[in-house]
């Protein structure tokens, strides 16, 4: 089953280098979409990108990558995947080039809940040990877990894959035949990490405001959770939609919740969707949330902890129509500041060209076995001390 995903750039010595994925088995994978999108943003930027899938073929023909981005993800909307020859993969990858190795980790271990996912946790922190210590530079999607791994990581934020359709919030309204209402919504998965119950007491509240008599809910996304709301309220919920239609339920919506229990961050793809399609945002304040979020005027967001504050932050915003346009603008502003993809392909080029090879990895596959006992241990060493982070 797949949970893991491994991009290698390509090109000659002279030019950037492309992206290449790779993949366990079939099934749908963010991280692939998310890869072919950074391979298109680096080719509209002057790059040539180029996207492969087979790691392991790969390997064997990647000897003279100027540089290599390995994109890693080890578990797939919060649940866990087992890949045991991965780092072997890595290694011969990394002994057959002379190109400089990154590695882009989206999450780095599933949070432990329980026995299953507290075995998976512990493999996880084993297999990441020695990707992190063969790599030559690392980039994470968030601050936060650039702190946790150390060694210079470099925060490069996850884009969105929701491309916006022309067209008004009206239209997308008539579409969705919600004319008329106030539309709250909730996208993605049930997940320990989402703070539904946030969500829900602010929903319950809101339909006792002026706006309560027109009030709709979007739940949005494959295995939506089921929602302990009032019975009166208006609860669509959607499911699993394409593209064009999920940009339609992003553009109808007036206000789209976002608790999550370790706040909002920059590797959140529904954040950046929102933002892509000026959605106001009400969100939390977390243990992973970025500088460039807490310290932005283009979200709500209150303190994880105090449900009544966000439930009171959501309530304000509904009814202040002018606030909620304000905000919607300074979304777009934001994400075409910091998220859109060309800002992205220029962070990732820039790291990627000035990442020096370290020369330990040239002398073979039996020097770089020393390397990565020794480095595994400091990484080992380093994670241990850190504290664990959220899906």
């Amino acid at each position: 089953m797949r949970r893991y995903c491994l991009g290698v750039s390509s090109s000659d010595h002279a030019t950037q280098p492309g992206l290449v994925v790779y993949q366990d088995t079939g099934g749908v994978d963010a991280i692939e979409e998310y890869s072919q999108r950074l391979v298109r943003a680096l080719c509209d930027i002057g790059t040539p990108a180029r996207y492969a899938g087979d790691l392991r073929s790969l390997s064997r023909t990647a000897g003279e990558a100027p540089w290599i981005l390995l994109q890693y993800n080890p578990l797939s909307y919060g649940r866990w995947g087992f890949a045991p020859m991965l780092v072997c993969n890595a290694i011969a990858l990394r002994t057959r080039t002379r190109g400089r190795l990154i590695l882009s980790v989206h999450e780095p271990w599933v949070e432990s809940c329980d026995w299953r996912s507290a075995l998976m946790s512990g493999y996880h922190r084993v297999q990441l040990r020695p990707l992190l210590a063969m790599s030559d530079a690392i980039v994470t999607m968030t601050d936060a877990l650039a702190d946790v791994l150390g060694r210079g990581a470099v925060p490069v934020p996850v884009g969105t894959t929701v491309t916006p359709v022309d067209g008004t919030a009206a239209a997308a309204r008539e579409l969705l035949e919600l004319r008329g209402r106030f539309v709250v919504a909730l996208f993605g998965r049930g997940h320990p990490s989402r703070a539904l119950d946030y969500a829900e007491k602010a929903i319950a509240d809101l339909s006792r405001t002026a706006v309560g008599e027109r009030l709709s809910v979007l739940n949005v996304g494959n295995l939506a959770p089921e929602l302990t709301l009032p019975p009166h309220i208006d609860i669509r919920t959607l499911g699993h939609l394409d593209p064009i239609t999920l940009s339609h339920a992003l553009r109808a919506s007036h206000l789209l919740l976002l608790p999550f229990t370790d706040g909002v961050s920059t590797r959140r793809t529904t954040l950046m969707a929102a933002l892509s399609h000026g959605v106001p945002v009400a969100g939390l304040v977390g243990r992973n949330t970025d500088a460039v979020l807490a310290r932005s005027d283009a979200l709500v967001l209150t303190k994880m902890g105090d449900r009544d504050a966000f439930s009171h932050a959501v309530a304000e915003l509904a009814i202040d129509t002018v606030r909620l346009r304000e905000l919607g603008a300074a979304a777009r502003r934001l994400y075409l500041a910091e998220f859109d993809w060309p800002v992205i392909a220029r962070r990732v080029r820039e790291v990627v060209t000035t990442t020096p090879r370290r020369p330990a990895f040239a002398r073979g596959p039996s020097a770089v076995a020393g390397v990565l006992v020794s480095r595994s241990r400091m990484v080992r060493d380093r994670t241990r001390a850190r504290p664990p982070m959220s899906q």
